[in-house]
């Protein structure tokens, strides 16, 4: 697993599409994740720190979760299968504590839309895992010079951003690991 963060939240312009960029800690690579255009517009409030005047559906199972003295862990964006990407969120239900301390205290994993996910890490300052599969085999390496350079040479990337040219980069990488495995 490799700690990650949200780098950008960026519009494929080819498709009109919201596509986050995770960032992988120690490491200059991106891991692109199309999200909905709702799904967006809430994360993007939620890494403005902008609240809504009523709960909205996060802010919901936040309040749920706080009710029943659960805790979200981690999120782990674990799986992704025909280009639809899998997490779960990891639980850990507080209500077990005792004097003795935090041990023993019963986790428990629900599947979620990694976009889902993503909102409810940023809400609460959550770790987002992604799994060291996907890392390599999605993953995009940025190519930066020099460290001072690093935010303006992202801010070109993302205003040169062919998403197209990503996902063939990517059909073309798993036909070179189909070839090398058979």
């Amino acid at each position: 697993m490799k700690k990650a963060y949200i780098k950008a939240l960026v519009l494929d312009r080819i498709n009109n599409a919201p596509v986050v960029l995770l960032g992988i800690e120690d490491s200059k690579k991106v891991v692109p994740i199309w999200i909905g255009p709702c799904e967006a517009y809430v994360l993007a409030m939620a890494l403005e720190g902008l609240e809504s005047p009523r709960p909205l559906t996060h802010d919901l199972i936040y309040n749920f979760l706080d009710a029943l003295d659960v805790k979200i862990e981690r999120v782990v964006i674990h799986t992704v299968k025909e280009n639809t990407f899998y997490a779960n969120i990891i639980l850990k239900d507080m209500s077990y504590i005792d004097e003795e301390g935090l041990e023993d205290i019963p986790t428990f994993e629900i599947d979620a839309r990694p976009s889902d996910s993503m909102i409810l890490a940023v809400k609460r300052g959550i770790p987002i895992y992604v799994s060291s599969e996907i890392v390599e085999e999605h993953g995009i390496e940025l190519q930066e010079e020099h460290e001072e350079d690093e935010e303006k040479k992202f801010k070109e990337f993302i205003d040169n951003l062919d998403i197209d040219a990503f996902r063939r980069m990517l059909d073309e990488r798993k036909g070179e690991d189909k070839e090398e495995n058979s």
